[in-house]
């Protein structure tokens, strides 16, 4: 076994980015509250029956590891079989051979530009099980005919619907998300390192508060 390194260690797991409406805000992430995230993110994925040998598409950058490395943790917890992809339309073409070339189980966080391309060869999506879309992406698919759950990024939070597509649902120990006015407002609840208080997320949608049939709990939302 290596020797552990000497020297300090860092007391964040990481720091992010997100869009608010006084503008850029930095948020830090520390390393209790990402294990709390990879459980969630392990509860939901266990929803869609996730298993160890499955394989996965997931399409994020770098810069969006502090809301998808949870669940890309979980996955791996899973020992899934993970294949990376960008989501812009340059990447496209990536997309559509890891799902001529593999069975793939489920293809998380696809984009409207990435939707776009591969919808011009409609079966290619259409043989995936699980397809969680970007909200800018979700409409072209249901044009088409399928049927993806929502994965959003909302404000340092991130939002994952369950099999019941019937909103998304975030970590009620960790956020309160509330609709005032139409819009939605989130504010942190659990120990984290970066606290939002009523951040309006400059997106419209409603709460659903009714349990879920998938027996995650809290509440749910449904992005206008």
């Amino acid at each position: 076994m290596a020797a552990a390194l000497p020297g300090p260690h860092p007391t964040v797991f990481g720091i992010g980015s997100y869009r608010a409406a006084r503008g850029q805000v930095d948020f830090e992430i520390g390393w209790a509250e990402f294990e709390r995230d990879v459980r969630w993110a392990h509860r939901v994925l266990a929803t869609w029956e996730i298993v160890a040998g499955d394989h996965v598409v997931l399409s994020t950058p770098n810069y969006e590891a502090p809301w998808t490395s949870p669940l890309i943790r979980a996955l791996r917890a899973l020992r899934t079989v993970n294949s990376n992809v960008e989501p812009y339309n340059w990447d496209a073409r990536r997309s559509a051979t890891f799902l001529r070339l593999l069975p793939v189980k489920a293809y998380l966080g696809i984009s409207a530009p990435v939707a776009a391309a591969l919808l011009e060869t409609p079966e290619l999506l259409a043989s995936v099980p699980i397809l969680l879309a970007r909200p800018d992406a979700v409409k072209p698919l249901r044009d088409h005919g399928l049927t993806p759950a929502v994965l959003a990024m909302l404000g340092p939070a991130l939002a994952l619907e369950c099999p019941q597509r019937a909103g998304a649902h975030l970590d009620p120990a960790e956020w309160r998300v509330e609709a005032v006015g139409g819009s939605l407002v989130l504010t942190t609840v659990g120990a984290r390192a970066h606290l939002a208080r009523g951040l309006d997320l400059g997106v419209t949608g409603d709460v659903d508060d009714s349990p879920c049939p998938c027996g995650l709990p809290g509440r749910r939302i449904r992005l206008a």
